[in-house]
């Protein structure tokens, strides 16, 4: 919301500001060699002949061939987009924006015989990725130049400056463009009539910032956002006499801060955002007048809001979101009649939000979300009679959900989740609501209790979003009179983690119904055919975690998305509609073989039918995964049934596969080496079937470079363990660095996959899977010889058990090198000779097993190995030391690990996979969906963590809070 205003106002400002106002005259004749060079440079030209709407310049346009009207003989000042003076007929104006040109601007071009051109427009044409033409300095009469989005890359050429007439310059939306330092400090220097720079989208990142002290006093409009400047911003740009709008939005490595004192400008925009400018927000802000936006968002300014913000009694949009501001907000709002856009989300507001910041009279958009907002929300509010919208979610407000909101005639959108309000929702049992013009009402995530009366809640006529979901004591009863109710304008209808008991009856005419969420809650029976029909346009159905034990109908015939998991479904797999997406009914009580129907779905993304009694081979569907779904599937998990048989060789078809998980089944197969030719799987699990033999045949073909995830375990393999299958894993050995600053999962925001690992001896289920997270699991086979020192190359590893097998010689030395390791589990082996001292680099190594082998000597009590308990050694005759009772001889007595393996690269690369998988071993307990502390994490890590984990799902409940116009 916040980004279309401002790209509403830089529209504005662009079309008021940097077009010219001509004139075509009719009173002369065009001279006869410009009317040819038109004519060449338009037959050195294509044009897109597309009938449908297109996108040029950020906007949709009907296709404009303007120069379709230049004809050879007839008169070229009458041609679109042409413009003559009204003395010679010299072309003096072209304008041929947004034409669906298509070709290369050679430097050739007879464009550049038009000697008395003053107006320049080819933005949002596709001309060919090309160079810009030094020739543009030989027209020296240009005042108007815009190349805006047509394709130039490469650097500006320095013949640029030579224009020394400019008055406005746009090079923005050329992507692969650049400025040389030298290049742009002669051009700020020669136009010194420049008054309108536009370079949004283009790259400065070979400018020194301070080459912008040489820009002109008469400069009013610079716009310079997504440029990839770096270093300090000169402050004293803030202090140019005639600047009206300056943007800097975007450029996360720029620096400065804004004038402390002696500020007064004629700014009307001000855009800084999504920049670096931490010194906090001057008291001098408040002599900006003319001031009507103003974004400072997710620009680490700290400190309090100064009471002088309260003088910009102009200011239409305001933003200062997504940052550390502190302390109470301000009762300074009063006066600002023509606020359109508030939000101060994302910061650290503490204290009861000021009455009078409400006092608001025009078109109201507020948001005060992400912030520690404490106490109860205001009941004197007056002058709310135009709101809009308002924004409070995910604050600490407690208490009731006050009445008057409800009594605002002009209220749509009223969002206060994630909250701790409390009580009753006694507006919405209010009868008059039927006057309300409410369309979007999320009230979930607070502590709310109430029984809502259906019929009641019906009187919200205009209602397409309702969110009630997550207040555990919520419920909604129906009345004796609600037959015939309905929610007619519901779009979006979420109810999960109440105290439902029944499906609502008011919902299933709601002819509008998309989204329906009423998981988790206590509801029983069927879905019967009824029910079906009337939610036939449903995208998407989320009915997981009831008591369901029955589908007579899967409703919707335009289904995306069913989540039926964590029921007591019965019976066989229900028929289903050819257009799912998402399918998923794990956890049930399902029966009887899957059905080779599943093959028709041939836009399938996610199929888990996990934790069924689903018996019969897997179906084989090799025309339908070779040519649909080999770019659709991307996971399949099936554990935890009674398959039999092969897996089908056709899956090697789907190249979009991820997750294939097939583990605690009665599978009967060799190892699936074949599979290793899927470019994206990163998760195999095989575990607890049938499988046997040797594992072999790997080569370049075969080689899992994706695979970050392998379970073998409790098989029948045989064999030496695979070396050629060890040097393969790209994808564990290389270490890829997390570049967005929080936890990433497999599969996304919306489906997250989930894995069970054998642990300490135990099994336990991972919610969801980091991206980080690393394991081999070949334990409880029949595998023998000694262990690869390649193994050892595999630097971000978290989890490695080859218990339960038959594997001889010793710990490989190469293990120290493990960094990342948090679990090792070599236990009920055959391995021989001492612990090696390399095992005590392992800083993040929580879990240890080596017990029940023929190991000997003395146990290394180096950095935190004293910490693992007599358990993690118990079976080694010919172990001795803490934490066993046998003592060793002085002669016994471990000496320090060589230095050469933990030298400083080394510290810094485990620090790197620190930073990576939020550190200190913390990467099981993420994927496990919990943090789980063991001796030697920092606690400042610790805090650091859990601070920034809140906030970020704090942004992500906003982003996908689905906040609507």
């Amino acid at each position: 919301m916040v980004y279309l205003i401002l790209c509403f106002l830089l529209g504005f400002f662009n079309s008021s500001l940097l077009s010219p106002s001509l004139s075509v005259s009719s009173t002369h004749l065009c001279r006869p060699e410009q009317s040819s060079a038109l004519l060449n440079f338009k037959s050195n030209l294509s044009i897109s002949r597309s009938i449908y709407k297109t996108h040029c310049l950020g906007e949709v346009h009907i296709p404009s061939h303007k120069t379709d009207s230049w004809d050879e003989g007839t008169n070229c000042c009458k041609w679109e987009g042409v413009m003559c003076d009204n003395k010679k007929g010299n072309v003096i104006g072209l304008d041929l924006s947004c034409s669906g040109l298509i070709g290369s601007l050679q430097s050739n071009s007879s464009l550049f015989s038009l000697q008395n051109l003053r107006w320049l427009n080819l933005a949002g044409n596709d001309l060919g990725i090309s160079e810009i033409p030094s020739e543009f300095g030989k027209l020296r009469s240009l005042t108007y130049l815009n190349l805006s989005g047509a394709g130039f890359t490469g650097f500006v050429p320095p013949e640029i400056s030579l224009l020394s007439d400019l008055v406005s310059l746009d090079l923005s939306l050329n992507y692969g463009l650049f400025f040389r330092n030298h290049d742009f400090n002669m051009l700020v220097h020669n136009l010194t009539k420049l008054e309108n720079i536009v370079l949004r989208g283009m790259s400065l990142s070979l400018v020194v910032p301070y080459s912008f002290l040489n820009l002109t006093v008469s400069l009013k409009h610079l716009s310079l956002s997504y440029c990839d400047l770096q270093g300090n911003f000169p402050t004293q740009v803030f202090h140019l006499p005639y600047l009206e709008n300056i943007i800097l939005r975007s450029n996360p490595n720029l620096t400065g801060y804004l004038p402390e004192t002696n500020w007064s400008s004629p700014l009307s925009l001000l855009d800084v955002s999504r920049t670096r400018f931490p010194k906090g927000l001057p008291g001098s802000i408040g002599n900006l007048k003319h001031l009507k936006a103003l974004s400072l968002s997710s620009c680490v300014f700290m400190g309090s809001i100064p009471s002088t913000l309260g003088n910009l009694t102009k200011l239409t949009f305001l933003d200062i979101s997504d940052n550390m501001f502190q302390g109470q907000i301000p009762d300074v709002f009063g006066n600002l009649n023509d606020l359109s856009s508030m939000d101060f989300s994302s910061n650290n507001f503490s204290g009861v939000f000021p009455s009078s910041a409400f006092n608001l009279t025009s078109h109201t958009f507020m948001d005060f979300s992400f912030n520690f907002l404490q106490g109860t929300l205001p009941n004197n509010i007056s002058g709310l009679s135009y709101l809009r919208k308002l924004y409070l979610y995910a604050n600490l407000l407690s208490g009731r959900v006050p009445g008057w909101l409800f009594s605002l005639p002009s209220l749509e959108y009223l969002d206060l989740h994630s909250n701790k309000l409390n009580g009753p929702i006694d507006p919405i049992q209010e009868p008059n609501l039927v006057h309300i013009n409410l369309t979007f009402l999320d009230l979930s995530s607070n502590n709310l209790s109430d029984n809502i009366k259906s019929c009641m809640l019906v009187k919200l006529r205009n209602l397409t979003v309702l969110d009630l979901s997550f207040n555990n004591l919520l419920s909604v009863t129906r009345c004796s009179d609600d037959v015939n109710s309905t929610l007619p304008m519901i779009d979006q209808f979420y109810f999960s983690s109440c105290n439902m008991q029944r499906f609502p009856s008011f919902l299933n005419a709601s002819k509008s119904l998309r989204d329906l969420d009423i998981s988790d809650n206590q509801i029983h029976g069927s879905i019967t055919k009824w029910e079906a029909e009337g939610w036939e346009n449903l995208v998407t159905l989320r009915l997981s975690m009831n008591f369901m034990t029955g589908v007579e109908q899967v409703p919707g015939k335009n289904l995306l998305t069913l989540d039926l998991g964590s029921n007591s479904l019965q019976g066989p797999l229900p028929a289903l509609p050819r257009t799912l997406l998402y399918l998923l009914i794990s956890d049930n009580e399902l029966v009887g073989e899957i059905p080779s129907k599943i093959c028709n779905l041939s836009i399938l993304a996610v199929l888990d039918l996990s934790k069924n009694k689903l018996g019969g081979i897997i179906p084989d569907c090799p025309e339908n995964f070779s040519d649909l779904l080999q770019v659709s599937l991307r996971s399949l998990n099936l554990n935890g049934n009674q398959l039999e048989g092969s897996i089908p060789q056709s899956l090697a078809n789907c190249n979009r596969l991820e997750v294939l998980d097939l583990g605690n089944n009665k599978l009967e197969d060799t190892f699936p080496y074949w599979l290793g030719t899927l470019p994206e799987l990163q998760v195999l699990v095989i575990r607890s079937n049938r499988f046997h033999g040797d594992i072999r045949n790997f080569n370049d073909t075969y080689s899992f470079r994706s695979l970050r995830m392998i379970d073998l375990s409790r098989n029948e393999f045989t064999g030496h363990l695979p070396l050629e299958l060890f040097e393969n894993f790209k994808a564990i050995r290389d270490i890829q660095e997390n570049k967005t600053g929080g936890p990433e999962y497999i599969g996304g925001d919306y489906y997250q996959d989930s894995v069970t690992v054998t642990m300490k001896g135990s099994d336990l289920e991972l919610v969801r899977i980091l991206t980080v997270f690393t394991i081999i699991d070949f334990s409880s086979n029949h595998f023998k010889g000694p262990i690869p020192k390649a193994i050892g190359e595999l630097n971000s590893l978290i989890v490695l058990n080859f218990s339960h097998n038959s594997l001889t010689g010793n710990i490989p030395p190469s293990f120290g090198k493990l960094a990342a390791l948090e679990s090792l589990d070599l236990s009920s082996n055959k391995l021989q000779g001492r612990i090696p001292i390399q095992l005590t680099n392992l800083t993040f190594l929580g879990a240890l097993n080596i017990s029940h082998n023929n190991l000997e000597g003395p146990i290394p009590l180096a950095n935190h190995f004293d910490t693992f308990s007599n358990d993690s050694f118990a079976g080694n005759s010919g172990l001795c030391g803490f934490p066993l009772s046998k003592t060793c001889g002085n002669d016994q007595e471990p000496k320090s690990p060589p230095p050469t393996v933990a030298d400083e690269s080394e510290i810094a690369l485990t620090w790197k996979i620190a930073a990576m998988g939020y550190g200190s071993g913390l990467v099981i307990g993420l994927s496990m969906g919990y943090i789980v502390f063991t001796t030697g994490r920092p606690r400042w890590l610790v805090k650091m963590i859990k601070r920034n984990q809140e906030k970020r799902m704090r942004r992500r409940i906003h982003r996908n809070g689905r906040r609507k116009n």
